[in-house]
C-alpha cells in the first residue's frame, strides 16, 4: 500500500521524484506478489498433472494383469480337464463339487438379467486341502464361461436361498452355499471356473449342464 501523507516538497522536481521512487516501490511488490502466486500456481498445476500420470499408469497396469488373466483363462480354457457335474473336482490346494444345477427363468424384480439371459444356480462346495488358511471370496474366484469364450460373473438373484459367504477357510474346512450368475439362454455348455489361485493352482473347471 502506497503511504496516505507525504513529506512536504519544496519543488516539483522533489516531487515527482518521490512519486517515481513510490511507483517503483509499488511495481516491486507487485512482482514479488505476481511471483509468488506464479509459483503456487505452477505447484499446484504440476502436482495434479503428476496425479493425472500416476491414476493414468495405474489403471493401465490394471488393465496389463485384467488382460493376462482373461488370456491365461483362455489358454486353460483349451488344457484343463472339465469335470463332469457330479463329480467332485480338486488339486494340490482345494476340492470343489457342485449339485442342484438349475436354469431359473422366473422374473427377478430385485436382480433383473439383461435381454437374451437367464439364471444358472446351483449348490456349490470348497474344501481347503492345504495347510495354511486360505481366503475364500465367491466373486473374485467364481464365474462361468461358454466355450465361444462369453463370461459371466457372479451375479445375485432373489431365488437363491442360501448364498455362500465369503470366508477364511482354515486347513481342511469346508464352505457350501449357493451361487448364481445371468448367462446365456442360448448356451447348451457352461463351465463353471473356481479360481483360488491357492498355491499358484490352476482353475478348476466343471461342466455344469452334463
Amino acid at each position: 500500500m502506497r503511504k496516505l501523507f507525504h513529506k512536504k516538497h519544496t519543488t516539483p522536481a522533489e516531487f515527482i521524484a518521490d512519486e517515481v521512487g513510490e511507483l517503483k516501490k509499488e511495481y516491486g511488490r507487485f512482482r514479488r506478489f505476481t511471483d509468488e502466486n506464479s509459483l503456487l500456481m505452477g505447484t499446484l498445476v504440476l502436482g495434479i498433472a503428476a496425479l493425472v500420470v500416476i491414476n493414468t499408469l495405474f489403471w493401465v497396469e490394471v488393465t496389463k494383469q485384467n488382460e493376462s488373466k482373461l488370456r491365461a483363462v483362455a489358454v486353460s480354457a483349451a488344457t484343463t480337464h472339465v469335470t463332469k457335474t457330479l463329480d467332485p473336482t480338486f488339486n494340490s490346494a482345494f476340492e470343489a463339487s457342485v449339485r442342484d444345477v438349475t436354469i431359473n427363468s422366473a422374473e427377478d424384480p430385485a436382480f433383473g438379467v439383461e435381454e437374451g439371459k437367464t439364471m444358472l444356480i446351483m449348490s456349490f462346495t470348497i474344501t481347503n486341502r492345504t495347510s495354511t488358511a486360505k481366503p475364500f471370496i465367491p466373486v473374485n474366484q467364481l464365474f462361468v464361461r461358454t466355450p465361444e469364450g462369453e463370461y459371466s460373473a457372479l451375479h445375485a438373484s432373489m431365488h437363491v436361498k442360501n448364498p455362500i459367504a465369503a470366508q477364511d477357510l482354515a486347513p481342511g474346512a469346508t464352505a457350501t452355499g449357493q451361487i448364481s450368475f445371468a448367462v446365456p439362454k442360448k448356451a447348451d455348455t457352461l463351465l463353471l471356473y473356481v479360481d483360488t489361485s491357492w498355491d499358484n493352482t490352476t482353475p478348476l473347471v466343471i461342466d455344469v449342464l452334463h
